[in-house]
């Protein structure tokens, strides 16, 4: 345990244990349509959650010599109530130690990216969503129990600032770390996942320098955030607390297709949205793939299933999304 966590009263470990803690809990009413035994649920790309998770994807693709890769797929990850009971009482006691100490962002909970080795066919397509049992795959080992800070280094020796739990808001940065192991299975389309995680990450202890000697943030401190320009090139982030991360979503993404032209429309031709109910979704017309919006949108418009202004109209309300587009 942390210095700085405080010991559970048993009101508050009754308060936590007596509900339901989040929208990831495998009770939560909105997950009940999930297959059963399945540890993800796939996500339509109207959701919310997949326009965020695919936002961030494409926002930190900051490595310019890599092709940046559409996102074909967002699965939710679902977890006991139990596991996510100890990341909300840990959340809960950073917030309140930083309370005290007048650090303004509380708990600074943020959505970073992990890469690490798939050894199965997890999240190729909508029926991939059950977890499998190879110890090789290390995916299906963080989904089913979460992280495990004493499991760093298995697959990296080399620990920048020591023995933690790493991720970032860099999606290229994580992609380096994605690798398929031993496996000589072949993804359709070159299909990649990456973890998309909730991470406490508190007070930082910013650092440009490696520390590999570290196994805790300097006392005051929740995290480490190694900042680019002297030993970096892209950010990352380090906690050294299991409970200060839990696996969100499954992001699976791969090369944008050739045929993948962008849509030219200006914006003196977009109509008002349409309501849900009237807009066709993805799942319904590609039941194979939970497909990105801009996939939907352009294949959509090609066998004409909607109208062209209706469905980006509906989808690319904001500025720099309608600019891939071409919308002037």
């Amino acid at each position: 345990m942390a210095q700085f966590a405080f010991p559970l009263c048993c009101a508050e470990r009754q308060r936590y244990s007596t509900m339901i803690v989040d929208e990831f809990s495998l009770k939560h009413p909105d997950n009940r349509h999930r297959r059963r035994s399945s540890r993800i649920l796939p996500l339509d790309f109207s959701d919310p959650n997949f326009i965020q998770v695919e936002r961030l994807f494409s926002k930190g693709w900051r490595h310019s010599q890599k092709t940046k890769p559409v996102v074909r797929a967002v699965f939710k990850i679902l977890s006991s109530d139990e596991s996510l009971e100890l990341y909300a009482i840990y959340r809960s006691q950073v917030q309140a130690f930083n309370l005290l100490t007048r650090f303004k962002k509380g708990s600074n909970e943020q959505l970073c990216f992990h890469g690490t080795r798939r050894s199965c066919a997890l999240g190729d397509d909508s029926s991939q969503v059950f977890l499998c049992q190879s110890p090789e795959c290390s995916i299906c080992s963080i989904i089913r129990a979460s992280f495990d800070v004493s499991k760093c280094g298995a697959a990296h020796s080399f620990k920048r600032f020591g023995r933690g739990i790493y991720t970032t808001s860099c999606s290229s940065k994580a992609d380096d770390y994605y690798s398929s192991g031993r496996s000589t299975r072949q993804h359709p389309g070159n299909l990649r996942v990456l973890l998309l995680n909730r991470v406490v990450l508190g007070k930082p202890h910013n650092r440009r320098h490696n520390a590999p000697h570290m196994n805790q943030p300097p006392p005051g401190f929740h995290s480490v955030v190694g900042l680019p320009g002297v030993d970096l090139n892209y950010e990352e982030t380090v906690v050294y607390h299991n409970d200060a991360i839990r696996p969100a979503y499954l992001v699976v993404y791969g090369p944008p297709s050739l045929n993948e032209q962008p849509v030219k429309v200006h914006k003196k031709d977009l109509l008002s949205p349409p309501s849900l109910n009237q807009k066709p979704t993805a799942i319904e017309f590609f039941p194979s793939l939970t497909l990105s919006g801009d996939l939907y949108i352009r294949r959509a418009l090609s066998i004409n299933l909607v109208k062209r202004t209706e469905i980006i109209s509906h989808y690319y309300c904001f500025e720099d999304n309608l600019e891939q587009y071409g919308v002037k």
